[in-house]
């Protein structure tokens, strides 16, 4: 019996076929590819001007209260500024208001591991000495180390990535001599709940006696050695811009209210910092 063989004609073009998909294939990988590159340009385009504009929003309020002729307060303060048509809110916070983990004592950074951090009384009690003996230890020159950001926490034995998670919001490393207490004046509402014990209401009452009228704000019942009123000249200050692809852009400034003796102004900025998200950040 004689085999058939397929003709030559169509064996050329099922290989032409095959090669036609196979470019096709290709083709659709690499638009898909430069459509992505062309999406990333564009949001990374949105984040840089988004950007500019948060700047803008924080030195015209820098402005604002330099031409107010009044230093800043130990409370927090929320200005409205407007530029090109825009407004915005940009609050300022004094940093004295958060936990220094340069200088609070070991009591006040267990309340913080145990109440901010979910930890145990037990479990908090340790990582607070762990974090104190950290900060303790010298450098080449003989002075202590401390943190040079809240992230340097992550360097303590014992400290894991949720519970620095839980807590990065309220604490400083930018304070710098600070007395290591806290400015219930100043302090947002977790801090406040450190400072109560846990107690969620109460630290929600005290933040509500503080907006309505700072007067009003009843601390006789917190801890003396951990509180202190007095103001700081280190501000925190944060506003959100809105980007085109539903997120928002919160820029954060931290500066000392004082004349810079390079630029002459009457702020130093110490550092920025930037996040992106998809929904409003808390706690702004």
């Amino acid at each position: 019996m004689k085999h058939l063989k397929a003709p030559q004609g169509g064996m050329a073009l099922l290989a032409v076929l095959w090669v036609v998909a196979a470019m096709a294939l290709a083709v659709t990988g690499i638009v898909q590819m430069v459509r992505n590159e062309i999406r990333t340009a564009g949001l990374q385009r949105q984040i840089l001007i988004a950007g500019a504009r948060a700047d803008a929003f924080v030195l015209l309020a820098l402005q604002n209260m330099q031409a107010s002729a009044k230093p800043p307060g130990s409370n927090p303060q929320k200005l409205i500024v407007t530029f090109e048509g825009e407004d915005s809110m940009v609050s300022v916070m004094p940093l004295n208001g958060l936990i220094d983990i340069n200088a609070a004592p070991v009591k006040l950074l267990a309340e913080t591991y145990r109440y901010a951090g979910g930890l145990s009384q037990q479990d908090a009690q340790i990582l607070a000495q762990a974090t104190h003996e950290t900060r303790q230890v010298k450098n080449s020159k003989g002075a202590r180390q401390n943190f040079d950001a809240p992230e340097d926490l992550l360097q303590v034995p014992g400290m894991t990535y949720n519970v620095y998670a839980n807590l990065a919001d309220i604490v400083t490393a930018d304070l710098r001599n600070g007395t290591g207490r806290v400015n219930p004046l100043a302090a947002p509402q977790g801090v406040l709940q450190i400072l109560t014990g846990g107690n969620i209401a109460r630290a929600a009452a005290l933040a509500a006696q503080r907006n309505a009228d700072v007067k009003a704000m009843d601390t006789s019942f917190l801890t003396p050695e951990l509180v202190d009123m007095a103001p700081s000249s280190n501000l925190r200050l944060q506003t959100q811009v809105a980007l085109p692809i539903d997120g928002f852009l919160q820029k954060t400034w931290v500066i000392n209210w004082g004349i810079d003796p390079r630029s002459g102004l009457p702020w130093r900025v110490l550092g920025k910092q930037q996040t992106v998200s998809r929904t409003a950040l808390s706690g702004y």
